[in-house]
C-alpha cells in the first residue's frame, strides 16, 4: 500500500480552556509522527461573533485579545522549547469562516481539536467537524483525559470500514499511521442489525433457523469482502460483527483497548458540509478515545 500519510503543518483549534493541554498534546504527537522532522504547529483562537461587533464592544475585544495573546505566547514558547516550530493567531468573527481562512492561509494539512457535545445546539467543535475539508483529529474520550504534551502513546489503532471509497482512504491513512508508530491495527466492519431486522420484516414468516442462516450468511459475505478489502493491508487484525454501527464500533474500540479510531467521512448531503454522516458523527460523540476523520 502506498503511504498517504504526510503532515507538514498542523492547525490546533485552541479555546484556552481546560482542554488546551490535551489538544496540544495530540498535536505534538502528530507533529512528531509526521515523518522527516517535526511538523509545524499553528494555534488558532477565535473570538466567535456571528455578527460584526458594535463599536462600543471594540475596546473590550481588544482587551480580551491582549490577554489571549499573552496566554498563546506561553504555549508557543513551550512548544518551541520542545523543538517544535510553532506559531499562533487570534481571529475575530464567524468561527467556521475564520478556520477556513486560516487553513488556506497557513496551508494546514490537518486540524486537531477538542469535542464538547451539546444536546440542543451544536458545539463549536461540531460545527468545525461538519464544515471543514481537511483531516481532523478529534481529541475526546477517557483515553485522552490525562494527555500531556510529550506523553501521548498510540499503541492500537481501530479503523472501521464499510468497504466504500472513503473508508478505503481511511484504511490507507490508518495503515500508514500504524507503520510510522509501530501501532497494532484492527480493521472492523459492522453489519447493521437494523437493516437485518428490516430484511426479516420483508421476508415474513421466516423460521428461526432461516433467520439464523440469513444472519450467518451476512457475516460470511462481510468476512469475504473484508478479506478482499485487506489484501492491500497485510498484518491487520479483522473483526466483523452485527450490531448498531456506532455503538458496536465503540464497543470494539473499548474491547481492543484502541488508543485511536481512524474512519472516513461520508454521507454529506443537502448543502456541502451540513451533515457529516450519522455513523461518524455518533462515533465521535461517544468514543472512548480520540477519533481521526479522514476526508
Amino acid at each position: 500500500m502506498k503511504s498517504t500519510f504526510k503532515t507538514e503543518k498542523i492547525l490546533a483549534a485552541i479555546d484556552l480552556g481546560l482542554d488546551t493541554e490535551k489538544i496540544l498534546a495530540y498535536a505534538f504527537w502528530m507533529s512528531k509522527t509526521a515523518g522527516n522532522g517535526a511538523a509545524e504547529i499553528d494555534m488558532l483562537y477565535v473570538i466567535d461573533y456571528a455578527l460584526t461587533p458594535p463599536a462600543y464592544m471594540v475596546p473590550y475585544i481588544e482587551k480580551e485579545k491582549k490577554a489571549d495573546e499573552e496566554e498563546l505566547c506561553k504555549w508557543t514558547e513551550r512548544l518551541k522549547g520542545l523543538g517544535i516550530k510553532a506559531g499562533h493567531a487570534i481571529a475575530v468573527g464567524r468561527l467556521v469562516e475564520a478556520f477556513n481562512t486560516a487553513i488556506k492561509d497557513m496551508q494546514s494539512d490537518i486540524l486537531v481539536l477538542g469535542h464538547k457535545s451539546h444536546i440542543v445546539r451544536p458545539s463549536s467543535s461540531e460545527r468545525l467537524i461538519k464544515s471543514l475539508d481537511i483531516p481532523m483529529l478529534v481529541v475526546r474520550g477517557q483515553k485522552s483525559e490525562r494527555a500531556l504534551i510529550g506523553n501521548v502513546s498510540i499503541e492500537k489503532i481501530l479503523c472501521p470500514v464499510d468497504f466504500s471509497e472513503p473508508s478505503k482512504k481511511a484504511l490507507e491513512f490508518a495503515k500508514s499511521l500504524s507503520e510510522k508508530t509501530s501501532a497494532g491495527l484492527v480493521v472492523s466492519h459492522v453489519v447493521s442489525s437494523v437493516k437485518m431486522e428490516k430484511g426479516f420484516e420483508k421476508l415474513k414468516g421466516m423460521s428461526e433457523k432461516d433467520k439464523s442462516d440469513y444472519k450467518n450468511g451476512l457475516i460470511k459475505d462481510a468476512e469475504e469482502e473484508m478479506c478482499s478489502f485487506l489484501n492491500i493491508c497485510g498484518g491487520a487484525e479483522s473483526v466483523v460483527r452485527i450490531g448498531i454501527p456506532y455503538t458496536t464500533i465503540n464497543e470494539i474500540a473499548t474491547e481492543k483497548e484502541a488508543d485511536l479510531i481512524v474512519m472516513g467521512a461520508r454521507g454529506l448531503s443537502y448543502t456541502k458540509g451540513v451533515i457529516l454522516g450519522s455513523v461518524s458523527e455518533s462515533v465521535i460523540k461517544s468514543s472512548p478515545c480520540p477519533v481521526m476523520i479522514v476526508r
